[in-house]
């Protein structure tokens, strides 16, 4: 039966692409599954069907012509077109779900506890969340929206500004509180959330400089934690002065578990901001999702 489409046949489209991306016709025949005769001669095929060459062959390896560039990219766009395609199909029959990804705070002190207002406006709907301190588009590509801390090139929509007060217990600011009310801040054993790089949020070194507090001596008290929950825990069984961010503990404020240190707090440029790996309209519950955090 002839192609009604007039298309070179399917595995020399597919063995062309895989061939593009290795630049290696072995590689691309070990990833596809055959040998590498049959992905030359699929390769060949291909190009006297076109009528040019497809590559340029190199003493290591191949190179794409221009008329390989194009149509490696015209391929690109159709298999990820049938491959998302094929994908909403075969979800199609399944429960919906929507995956989040965020920072260990974010989720333990803001999401958790709306969970039930998110199911509710997610009738349906199995949520899957993903917690950790990998960079916003690391996240984005496991997830179909991430809930992203960082500087305003990270791009998505703006939630709330970075706004920092130091906190603690009332057990600790009691003991530690000096006549008149003030605070030693050089010598105040402090918690430290770590950064995995510098400057992604607001650490003590940051607050002191901007409050124009006097440095602290070398071996001052400080310890150092990977979580923002664990931190918070430590401040509340006051072990040290911690970096509160607003309104993340909005309800520690509120119950009284921790109390702040200083009456102004800080913001800076940085932010929480929603970034989606999908259109709205590509997924339902992703334009859920959004109508709940960004309520007009």
């Amino acid at each position: 039966m002839a192609n009604p489409r007039a298309l070179p046949p399917l595995p020399a489209l597919l063995a062309f692409e895989a061939a593009a991306t290795a630049g290696n016709f072995s590689l691309a025949a070990r990833q596809i599954g055959q040998s590498q005769a049959a992905v030359s001669q699929h390769v060949a095929a291909l190009e006297r069907f076109i009528g040019q060459p497809l590559f340029r062959r190199l003493h290591r390896g191949v190179a794409l012509t221009e008329a390989g560039v194009r149509l490696q990219a015209a391929l690109a766009r159709g298999f990820d077109l049938i491959e998302s395609t094929l994908d909403d199909l075969r979800s199609a029959g399944r429960v919906p779900t929507l995956t989040i990804a965020t920072d260990f705070g974010f989720a333990t002190f803001w999401l958790m506890p709306r969970l039930e207002s998110l199911n509710a406006a997610l009738p349906g709907v199995e949520v899957r969340l993903i917690t950790g301190h990998q960079t916003p588009r690391a996240a984005l590509a496991d997830s179909d929206v991430t809930i992203a801390f960082g500087p305003a090139d990270v791009g998505g929509e703006l939630l709330f500004h970075e706004t920092v007060v130091p906190v603690c217990s009332p057990a600790f600011l009691a003991r530690h509180q000096r006549a008149g009310g003030g605070l030693d801040w050089a010598r105040l054993p402090l918690l430290e959330l770590d950064a995995p790089e510098p400057g992604r949020w607001m650490g003590w070194s940051e607050w002191f400089t901007a409050t124009g507090q006097a440095p602290r001596p070398a071996r001052a008290p400080m310890l150092h934690l990977n979580t923002y929950p664990l931190v918070v825990e430590a401040a509340m069984l006051g072990q040290g002065a911690a970096l509160g961010w607003q309104p993340l503990l909005a309800r520690h404020l509120a119950a009284g578990s921790l109390v702040p240190m200083t009456e102004a707090a800080l913001t800076t440029t940085r932010a929480y901001r929603l970034l989606t790996a999908r259109l709205p309209a590509e997924k339902p519950a992703v334009a859920g999702f959004r109508r709940w955090l960004l309520p007009v």
